[in-house]
């Protein structure tokens, strides 16, 4: 028998996809790590009873922008216990980790090495001291940057040089991955991205792209930025994620899902990840939500809210307005639902891709023009008036559970659990391999877990007020309770560790 255990979670329904358990069973948790599953309770300090929940791997979230300390509790309450940036990524990566480290984390956290804001330094021409003075949320970076002239331009071969010698600078620091805004700056040439998968191949870790083309740009479609990225795959060897599958390639899910598959199927390293909501957010200064582009395919301009003044776009005229503005403020965007090129059973195949994950894309909180204007922005629970978000930044995993498997069917439980844990950590531990010990419940494993009321469990479905999901009665993070009878505990508030990863620099492995 295992010697006495620090916590015991007895009662529950185990559901663990890795090791296909899906039965009531104890779980022992001694020094952040599981030291016991097993069909009988053994000796403990403390004892959590479970009964008619479920207990589940700790949810891995690739892609969240909410990298802050209100963001990682909104992100705790929807299961999460490791939450990452890697599709903006970070850049100074150090830069960023010591600005978490000193004002401390709820959840695991860790970030891509960004291309985008990489080529922002180069092409302004900023020195070390400058970007030091940047922003450190990757996010509001990237939105002070935007309204540059100069970083989304085509790059001469010797900018382009010192982006690559900045992103390889980021990898031999810890970050796990590139991160690849390419459809925030289309105009770059292949060269460019072929020498970012080179680098990639290199350091044996992967890219995580948002595709270079959505699927309502004229001239374009999705499926021909599916394939560049199969093509770029085929042709360097680079592991591949694409960011917001459904998203991207609303309106053109059947061909870009067939190709993905096809890929796979051939063996290429390629995997995606969506959040099953049917809009959108991001900056409103996006390339791809120019007046020009959404005229040019007939999108209305009602299809965008504007965050900061509640206000839906009444007309092109106005989305101009508003991007020469606040190039930088937060929007939502309808991509799914009556009267749009893609109806709701189309996100929820595209949700269904085999071995496809889910990730939040989470955001940070952006203000309400008007309402408590000089609050603060809060960095506990609960969200005071005067903020909005896109409820997949509080509800993603939850919406997912109380969605596709308790109310429509369309999932069993252990395949949404797959996909917010197993599946995401299973991707990361091919370039980081900290992530071996997460996203599963065997013995060994970090004791990362959830405890779920399935029955009873809520996602927000509005921007505003800003709330939390309900269904979540315990979290730990590294052994630590952060939220226990589903409410979170100061004590555990900062128990979050920052996840390096480990891929050899291309000096260590002679290429340099």
């Amino acid at each position: 028998m295992t010697a006495q255990c620090q916590t015991l979670i007895t009662g529950g329904r185990v559901v663990d996809p890795r090791h296909h358990i899906d039965e009531v069973l104890t779980v022992g948790i001694t020094d952040g790590r599981i030291v016991h599953v097993g069909s009988e309770p053994i000796p403990a300090q403390r004892t959590i009873d479970a009964t008619g929940f479920v207990v589940a791997p700790g949810f891995v979230d690739m892609h969240s922008h909410a990298q802050n300390r209100i963001g990682h509790l909104l992100q705790a309450h929807d299961g999460v216990t490791t939450s990452l940036e890697l599709e903006c990524g970070a850049a100074p990566l150090n830069h960023t980790l010591r600005a978490a480290g000193s004002e401390g984390r709820a959840l695991n956290y860790g970030y891509s090495a960004s291309w985008l804001l990489a080529r922002m330094i180069v092409m302004e021409e900023m020195n070390a001291d400058q970007a030091d003075q940047l922003p450190t949320l990757p996010l509001e970076m990237f939105s002070v940057l935007q309204s540059s002239g100069n970083w989304a331009r085509p790059a001469t071969e010797d900018q382009r040089k010192k982006i690559i010698e900045l992103v390889a600078e980021q990898l031999d620091d810890g970050a796990i991955g590139i991160g690849v805004l390419l459809g925030y700056a289309p105009a770059i040439d292949s060269a460019e991205l072929h020498a970012l998968a080179r680098l990639a191949d290199e350091y044996d870790t992967l890219l995580f792209v948002h595709a270079r083309y959505g699927a309502e740009i004229e001239g374009h479609t999705a499926h021909e930025s599916v394939n560049e990225l199969v093509e770029l795959s085929e042709a360097t060897g680079a592991r591949i994620h694409i960011c917001h599958f459904a998203s991207s390639n609303a309106g053109d899910n059947e061909l870009s899902a067939e190709q993905l598959t096809d890929a796979i199927n051939r063996g290429l390293p390629l995997t995606t990840e969506s959040y099953p909501f049917e809009f959108a957010s991001t900056v409103i200064g996006a390339d791809f939500l120019s007046p020009e582009i959404l005229r040019s395919n007939g999108t209305p301009a009602s299809t965008i809210t504007y965050l900061p003044g509640a206000e839906q776009v009444s007309s092109y005229e106005r989305l101009a307005e508003l991007r020469a503005e606040d190039p930088g403020g937060l929007c939502l965007i309808q991509y799914y639902g009556p009267g749009l090129p893609a109806g709701v059973d189309k996100l929820l195949s595209t949700l269904s891709l085999p071995g496809a994950a889910f990730a939040s894309d989470a955001m940070p909180l952006t203000r309400i023009k008007g309402i408590n204007e000089g609050e603060p922005v809060p960095t506990g629970l609960p969200v005071p008036e005067g903020f909005a978000v896109h409820p997949r930044s509080s509800s993603c995993f939850i919406r997912a559970l109380s969605w596709l498997h308790r109310d429509s069917g369309l999932m069993g439980l252990s395949e949404v659990i797959a996909r917010s844990s197993d599946i995401p950590a299973k991707i990361l531990a091919t370039g980081a391999p900290a992530f071996a010990a997460k996203g599963h419940l065997g013995v060994g494993a970090d004791a990362d877990i959830v405890v779920i009321d399935v029955d009873s469990a809520e996602p927000q479905s509005e921007p505003s007020p800003v709330m939390t999901a309900d269904g979540v009665v315990h979290l730990f993070v590294n052994g630590q309770l952060l939220i226990e009878n589903r409410e979170y505990t100061e004590v555990a508030a900062q128990g979050g560790r920052p996840i390096l990863a480990t891929a050899s620099s291309t000096k260590a492995k002679g290429l340099g």
